[in-house]
């Protein structure tokens, strides 16, 4: 991460430096004198906060013969948000402050609206319907879809004898060919090349199922730790 990128990402975001410092945990000097690059910034702070903007929603474009830049990723189903400070849409539906909904539909792309598009949102007490999603800010981000994914890796087909191991919540998708860091976490999830025929059946094996997504990919979920096919309802 650049300091440009920190200083747009902030902008995207509509946040202060306070606000970085709070949700990475790294002082609100330190930040202010990596953007200014009066400080290169530690490997692991700058780390930290650049998880915490992707967190947020933040994907980091990397130099491609032009500079590095920022964008903020599309709201999906399954993500947690909540109502901007400096909304005043909340006071028509009696939401607080802190309230946090979950997103349940999101307005096709390309936006009907230009843009900016729309998403609706279940909170406890009520139903939001469709309002622009700058009226939000993610709290917490839902599972990683196959397209998702794709989107924020610019990878449409995963190479031979790699996969994507555990692409879900806020971890940040990337690829790996140590098949001893198959994911072990019950529901966890992995994306492998389905012309990948020996890692397809290695994964089998462990105890994932696939499921078809596309000619070059496969989803596969981990249904039990120990390998069993569990039946029932997850809890």
């Amino acid at each position: 991460m650049q300091p440009e990128q920190m200083r747009a990402a902030r902008a995207a975001l509509n946040w202060s430096l306070d606000r970085l410092a709070e949700a990475s945990g790294v002082h609100r000097n330190t930040l202010s004198n990596f953007e200014t690059r009066k400080y290169d910034g530690d490997p692991e702070k700058v780390a930290a906060v650049a998880r915490a903007l992707r967190a947020a929603g933040v994907i980091f474009i990397k130099e491609n013969g032009e500079a590095a830049g920022v964008r903020l990723r599309r709201f999906r189903q399954g993500d947690r948000v909540r109502f901007r400070p400096e909304t005043r849409v909340r006071f028509d539906y009696g939401i607080g402050a802190d309230e946090v909904g979950t997103v349940i539909a999101v307005e096709p792309h390309p936006p009907a609206t230009g843009p900016t598009y729309r998403v609706q949102v279940q909170f406890e007490r009520a139903l939001v319907p469709f309002e622009f999603r700058f009226e939000y800010e993610l709290v917490q981000a839902g599972p990683l879809s196959l397209e998702s994914f794709i989107e924020s890796s610019g990878m449409a087909m995963i190479p031979l004898s790699h996969f994507v191991p555990n692409p879900s919540l806020d971890s940040e998708p990337h690829l790996e060919t140590d098949l001893s860091k198959l994911p072990q976490e019950l529901r966890s999830q992995i994306i492998i090349p389905s012309a990948d025929d020996k890692l397809r059946n290695t994964v089998e094996e462990r105890g994932f199922i696939t499921s078809e997504a596309n000619p070059s990919l496969i989803l596969m979920w981990r249904q039990f730790p120990d390998g069993v096919l569990y039946t029932g309802p997850l809890g």
